[in-house]
């Protein structure tokens, strides 16, 4: 569990970091809410990150239970950002091109862990 939440806290800092910087770069270049849609879809992804990370860590033992649980988690996930999208874009009126910024940042930060991880285990 230690490795775990180290795990999920190097790759929450890191994309965290990175959105911001995002952010500033695309306040800079395209305004203001440009930079507020990078940084809600880095924070919607985190928040998608940690609950498929929760459910991950209390697997039950019964794989037909635990097949279930992660079905009941990528629903989660996928309600929470359709959502998220929704609220960004009809009530927040955020640009469309911040948001897939910011969601494809936080998903090539967390491939890019992923990848280093797996070559860790190979070594």
């Amino acid at each position: 569990m230690v490795n775990f939440s180290s795990y999920v806290g190097r790759v929450t800092a890191t994309v965290l970091t990175l959105a911001l910087l995002l952010a500033a770069i695309a306040a800079w270049r395209w305004g203001r809410a440009a930079a507020y849609a990078v940084l809600f879809a880095a924070f919607l992804s985190v928040i998608n990150m940690l609950i498929l990370g929760g459910r991950l860590i209390a697997l039950p033992a019964s794989t037909q239970r635990a097949a279930q649980r992660l079905g009941g988690a990528v629903l989660q996930r996928w309600i929470i950002t359709i959502l998220g999208l929704i609220f960004a874009i009809f009530w927040l009126h955020l640009p469309v091109v911040g948001l897939v910024a910011g969601f494809l940042l936080t998903h090539f930060v967390f491939l890019a862990f992923l990848v280093r991880e797996r070559s860790r285990q190979r070594s």
